[in-house]
């Protein structure tokens, strides 16, 4: 017992370690943990570059000798779906691989179903086309998912499907049987329980009937006490379909729950029955992969933080999945939700290196913008000059022209890039006269007419040499420290 305890506790301790690597810590801060296994863990993270939040799995590589042998990582890196959720980075070092995927917001199907009882077949059907394109296109890729139920479906509060959790899935050929046992026991299809060579793609459209019918009754079809017991009623292929459902519905459940597996039809079978046909979504399984030309403004932001344009340029086109990936597809992401209206920002400079490190306290920030944090308009175009009026007796920032940008409400914080600041000195306020001393000059005229700049006098060249220092302070990250007088050394005579 002791030695069992034991086990746990060090795998406690390797799960909490996992976040801790260097490698990682240098990119993204750990904000809370999503779900945490014995070799997993799924934590909520924020990309400290842009300030977007990002789910994060991370692997442990010493697996055991019942997980399954393909990487999660390959499937992951090959699918590209609007109804699956996308992978925008991979960092692996010696212990541990971390997977950076986007964030879902929604609820779990579970609970949706949970909240209302079950649903109405106008909205079991615009969940399961989405969930049958998904399908329908990771078996077109060779990709199988072996774990579908309630809790790896995520819906929004638009409707919109996402599948995640491809820790159970694995990649086949045509023709080819797969053998490993796997899956939730009420979603599991009879060839399974029977412990016998089986297609993989049947056995996700045999999950998509469960779902299917416990999305409009609001249970699973094969229930029991026991194991033995949801065996022997799968394998018999007993259940009860609820007369209220329309005829077209019973006969989609009926060809997705067949006990054989030859009789169930694929996901391209599916594209015309008369029950998918009457809503308003269609079934397609194509890639939402970006084939065009990456964004220019998204490209100029990260020129302007260090980026190199022909580095982003392969990045993109060979999926390479580094930061130089997830930064674009985060900015994108950022462009899409910014508003229209502009908050003046205060840009300060990082410094070289465009990832700070752990300790660097410029981009500890919470997850909602602050009106210092620049957007990503901020980033594109620099500010060429700061013009200046007097408010209140002080020089206070004209904010410039509002510019039109894409996209909706924003959902996320903008990018807390901070960025050098362009400063150019008011050629009218070349005397370094005060703001009491301007107000009292302006409303004399004569002295306005007649007023020019004072002669450079010892104490006045004092206060133009502060006024240079604060310039080149402003202008460059660092400021060298002052040259000390050379020390001279007399020969002793």
């Amino acid at each position: 017992m002791s030695s069992d305890s034991e086990d746990e506790s060090s795998e406690a301790s390797t799960v909490f370690s996992m976040f801790e690597e260097k490698a990682f810590t240098r990119q993204y801060t750990v904000l809370k943990t999503l779900s945490q296994h014995s070799t997993t863990e799924v934590r909520l993270c924020f990309h400290r570059l842009t300030g977007a939040t990002v789910a994060v799995k991370a692997l442990a590589k010493r697996k055991r000798w019942w997980e399954p042998t393909v990487s999660e990582v390959e499937i992951m890196k090959l699918l590209s779906h609007p109804n699956i959720v996308s992978l925008l980075q991979v960092i692996e070092t010696e212990q541990n691989i971390y997977l950076v995927m986007e964030v879902v917001q929604g609820k779990q199907l579970l609970n949706r179903v949970q909240e209302g009882g079950c649903l109405k077949e106008d909205e079991a059907r615009s969940i399961f086309v989405q969930l049958l394109s998904a399908i329908g296109y990771c078996h077109g890729e060779g990709v199988v998912h072996r774990d579908l139920k309630p809790d790896n479906v995520i819906i929004d509060e638009h409707g919109n499907v996402k599948i995640i959790d491809f820790g159970l899935g694995a990649r086949f050929m045509p023709g080819q049987k797969l053998e490993r046992l796997c899956g939730a026991f009420q979603f599991i299809p009879p060839e399974i329980f029977l412990g016998i060579p089986y297609d993989g793609p049947k056995v996700d459209i045999w999950a998509l009937g469960v779902l299917l019918y416990y999305m409009v009754t609001g249970f699973v079809p094969f229930v029991g006490s026991t194991l033995s017991e949801i065996r022997k009623k799968v394998l018999q292929g007993r259940y009860e379909i609820p007369y209220h459902l329309s005829k077209d519905l019973r006969s989609m459940i009926g060809l997705l729950l067949a006990t054989t597996a030859r009789q169930r039809p694929t996901a391209q079978d599916l594209l015309n029955h008369p029950w998918l046909q009457q809503g308003e979504k269609t079934v397609t399984f194509h890639s939402n992969r970006d084939t065009g030309f990456p964004d220019p403004d998204i490209m100029q932001a990260m020129k302007n933080i260090g980026f190199h344009v022909q580095d982003i340029r392969e990045s993109l086109k060979h999926r390479k999945f580094d930061e130089t990936m997830a930064t674009y597809y985060l900015l994108r992401v950022e462009a899409c939700q910014d508003d229209d209206s502009y908050v003046p920002t205060k840009l300060m400079n990082p410094g070289r290196s465009p990832f700070p490190s752990r300790d660097s306290g410029t981009f500890s920030l919470p997850l909602r913008r602050r009106a210092s944090e620049p957007c990503l308009k901020v980033l594109v175009s620099f500010p060429e000059q700061h013009h200046l009026r007097q408010i209140g007796g002080t020089d206070a920032p004209v904010p410039p022209k509002k510019t039109p940008t894409m996209g909706r409400g924003r959902a996320m914080t903008a990018p807390c890039i901070c960025l050098l600041r362009n400063t150019m000195m008011d050629l009218e306020d070349s005397s370094f006269c005060t703001s009491s001393q301007a107000e009292k000059a302006s409303s004399d005229p004569e002295k306005r007419e007649t007023s020019t700049s004072p002669p450079l006098n010892p104490r006045g060249w004092r206060k133009w040499k502060k006024r240079i220092g604060a310039c080149f302070q402003t202008l460059c990250c660092c400021v060298l420290p002052p040259k000390r007088r050379p020390r001279t050394v007399h020969p002793q005579k």
